[in-house]
């Protein structure tokens, strides 16, 4: 684990995002981690994912990893960290206790005004991630750890191609399907009896 490897920085989140140029960036810096760790680690897997922060902090990036991480993870993080942080945002943990921020001028909102604001972001971050999986797949032979994988690198790439919570198996991200009587009929994508569109 490379603690302090970033690979986007406090100003660009607040550059690129909705988040304002006043946020201290003790409260962007650790949900830039949590999104590195927990979100981009979990779709690259490890073995990728420690080769990109080594190659980024020894300035060793290949231009196909350059792309990657400007086009595709930088964007990815950028509203990753936003998700991660409208918690930390909305409500302190303070010495005595837990408080929601206000201030003279405005108002704070409330906790489903936080939620919904979060699940805009989270389409937004999901969004990104799809893009960036779908970017890699085709590419294995510029990113040929994205492919390897065994016991010991640690966490798998993900599979995972949407997050409905709906499970919709590794394919097409159309359903296979064949023609009856003129019409589409959507079937199994394990039967052998289908035709690729």
């Amino acid at each position: 684990m490379s603690l302090g490897v970033l690979l986007v920085s406090a100003e660009k989140v607040k550059s690129f995002t909705s988040v304002n140029s006043n946020l201290d960036e003790e409260i962007l810096l650790p949900n830039i981690q949590i999104s590195q760790e927990i979100g981009l680690q979990t779709l690259v897997g490890t073995l990728f994912y420690q080769h990109i922060l080594d190659a980024a902090q020894n300035g060793t990036l290949t231009a196909a990893e350059t792309t990657l991480l400007e086009d595709y993870i930088g964007p990815y993080l950028l509203w990753r960290a936003v998700y991660e942080a409208l918690p930390v945002i909305y409500m302190r943990m303070m010495n005595k206790s837990l408080s929601v921020g206000e201030s003279p001028n405005s108002k704070a909102v409330d906790k489903s005004d936080m939620s919904y604001l979060r699940n805009i972001h989270q389409q937004r971050y999901e969004f990104y991630s799809q893009r960036l999986q779908d970017y890699m797949v085709y590419r294995q032979g510029d990113f040929p750890l994205y492919f390897q994988y065994n016991a010991g690198d640690g966490m798998p790439k993900s599979s995972v191609n949407y997050y409905s919570g709906v499970h919709i198996p590794n394919g097409p991200r159309r359903p296979y399907r064949y023609w009856s009587s003129g019409l589409p009929v959507y079937t199994d994508p394990t039967n052998p009896n289908n035709c690729c569109w």
